[in-house]
């Protein structure tokens, strides 16, 4: 007889046959008190050892009596999570029913409200197109001026090339003309010096030396001339080097050099322009984007798994229309079930945490054991709402004990135990039957 029918046994008092007989069962008692002359003699040990053996096995029950307190109102329960809708709209594709196991983030259902104030987004919307648009045609018009600059540049080049290359031939024929200058003035030197000889000596004439005079002052003359133009022609083509013309007439070079300032300054300008478009158009972006996703979170609502599990309850069908809020799902983690056992309120002091419960499930045959995780009074139990099943019966004024369930070992059915009733023997201590009658006393 297991401990968990030792209830039934009736208690016998030792002394005499008759007397252990007694708390005995009739048929058995008849077999022991059968008179020895009806060839009973010789069986009379074998009658004692088992009057004996049934007496220890009701001693035994007495004493798991005194330790343990028997239930039979108790459920293999766990907690279940509610997934809530975030907005208002209608359910849209339920896709696991009550009893499907499913993985954690599995996509249950889906929350839709076509009535979704989108207003805002479509002014956001505008308002990042235009701040776009700005900036492109900002960014183009840079994009314009620069190859104007480039341009400008090129033709710049090309006048300051063709300048260079003119002065350079200028050069050259100024120092040709200066080089014949300097030649005839040195002839000039000359013929003066003969005619002022030629004066003193007698045999000239005062108007012969003045005239050389004239002519060699005249050649004189034009080499300082000639001098100072190749001066003024090297110091133009420097100029030009460095860009600067001090000569009229180079038109082209001066306004594709005055352009190209213009350019410039109106590139920096485009710069800042576009610096500040830009932190216009990322800031419009950016609100764009937060209200779109704001929009898609009001008006579709994707509702998954927050854990791996079984769904215990679907509370909104196919087209039924939620409120924020409302569950429209439960799910359960049927790994973490554990049995919880109603006792009543009076006893439930009794009961030893950290203590060894032993258990059978309905249907099963093989007894199980579990550690007592907690005692949970009438308030706590009331306020627990998330338990997936509760005992069937709850005495007024009764507690719960919870009691841990291992997992399936290797090779048992894996199916989810919750909902399944069991009978439990919790351990109690010293505050059993015994020890009130030795506290009464």
């Amino acid at each position: 007889m297991g401990p968990l029918g030792a209830r039934s046994m009736a208690r016998a008092m030792p002394g005499s046959d008759t007397g252990v007989a007694a708390g005995l069962p009739g048929k058995l008692r008849r077999v022991i008190q059968r008179d020895p002359g009806q060839g009973g003699g010789s069986r009379r040990p074998w009658k004692i050892a088992l009057a004996l053996g049934l007496l220890g096995a009701g001693g035994s029950a007495m004493l798991d009596d005194q330790f343990t307190l028997s239930t039979e109102h108790a459920v293999v329960s766990a907690y279940t999570v509610g997934l809530r809708s975030p907005i208002a709209g209608q359910v849209a594709g339920v896709r696991h029913a009550p009893g499907e196991e499913v993985a954690a983030g599995a996509l249950l259902a889906v929350v839709e409200d076509e009535r979704a104030d989108t207003q805002r987004l479509v002014d956001l919307r505008a308002l990042r197109d235009r701040a776009r648009a700005e900036l492109a045609a900002a960014e183009a018009a840079r994009q314009e001026f620069r190859h104007m600059a480039a341009d400008l540049t090129n033709r710049a080049a090309v006048h300051q090339e063709v300048a260079l290359a003119w002065y350079a031939s200028q050069q050259e024929e100024a120092r040709r003309v200066l080089a014949g200058a300097q030649a005839k003035l040195l002839r000039d030197r000359q013929v003066l010096g003969r005619k002022q000889q030629l004066l003193a000596s007698g045999f000239g004439t005062r108007a012969e030396m003045e005239a050389a005079r004239g002519d060699h002052d005249v050649s004189l003359g034009v080499v300082d001339a000639q001098r100072q133009r190749l001066a003024t022609l090297r110091t133009q083509q420097e100029g030009i080097r460095r860009g600067v013309f001090v000569e009229s007439g180079h038109i082209g070079f001066n306004y594709a050099q005055q352009r190209q300032d213009e350019v410039t300054m109106r590139l920096a300008e485009l710069d800042r322009s576009i610096v500040s478009l830009g932190a216009d158009a990322q800031a419009a972006e950016t609100r764009f984007v937060a209200e779109e996703r704001r929009a898609a979170q009001q008006s579709s609502a994707e509702l998954p798994s927050p854990s791996g599990g079984m769904i215990w309850r679907v509370l909104a069908q196919e087209g039924e229309r939620v409120a924020a809020g409302d569950t429209v799902a439960e799910v359960m983690d049927c790994a973490a079930a554990f049995v919880l056992a109603a006792v009543p309120q009076d006893r439930a002091a009794e009961v030893q945490l950290g203590g060894i419960a032993r258990f059978r499930l309905a249907g099963e045959s093989r007894e199980r054991s579990g550690r007592v995780q907690a005692v949970l009074g009438e308030g706590s139990v009331n306020a627990d709402r998330n338990l997936a099943a509760m005992p069937a019966r709850l005495p007024h004024g009764g507690a719960l004990v919870r009691v841990a369930l291992a997992p399936p070992a290797a090779g048992e059915s894996a199916t989810c135990p919750v909902g399944r009733t069991a009978r439990l023997l919790l351990p109690t201590g010293e505050g059993g039957l015994l020890g009130r009658v030795l506290a009464a006393r």
